[in-house]
């Protein structure tokens, strides 16, 4: 299971003009597009990198995680949040795919906040205790399967800041 993160008002860098291979695609009956990238080994390979480049250019849209990144990085967010941003209603909303989200003002806010604490050392002291708590459990431990990036909270913390609000899906 994965947790797709949609931006509700995504601020967007670049538009599918851009990229014309990914603005066909997307512009085809679902079907009927890998009809035509199966046909076309060439089409594909661009297809797959205008996509690439377009979700780049455009962290604010889209942002993924499968449920043992998700659950890890969504309990930081909650833990940082001297705001209040994220109730516990939505807290616990947030690890399933419920559409629980923030607005576009609490979105931002969160962003800041996961960037600042990137930048004050406060994620990466996080990572290494989350890390020995995790080295601690015992092998058969299930929540081993549960790992914590730094990349991933900035990743997320972008998406954050350009995403115009964002729901859980």
């Amino acid at each position: 299971m994965g947790m797709d993160v949609h931006g509700l008002n995504p601020k967007e860098n670049k538009t599918f003009d851009d990229f014309p291979i990914l603005k066909e695609m997307e512009s085809v009956d679902f079907n009927k597009k890998w009809e035509i990238l199966e046909a076309d080994k060439e089409k594909t390979a661009i297809y797959w990198k205008q996509k690439d480049e377009f979700d780049k250019a455009n962290p604010g849209v889209y942002f993924r995680n499968n449920c043992w990144w998700w659950r890890p990085l969504w309990d930081y967010c909650f833990s940082i949040d001297e705001l209040g941003l994220i109730s516990m209603e939505t807290y616990e909303a947030g690890h399933s795919n419920s559409g629980a989200g923030l607005n576009d003002e609490d979105a931002k806010l969160l962003g800041a906040l996961l960037l600042t604490e990137i930048a004050n050392g406060g994620t990466e002291k996080y990572q290494a205790e989350y890390q020995q708590r995790l080295d601690d459990l015992n092998e058969d431990d299930f929540s081993k399967h549960y790992p914590f990036d730094i990349d991933n909270v900035k990743a997320f913390a972008l998406f954050c800041l350009e995403s115009g609000g964002f729901e859980i899906l």
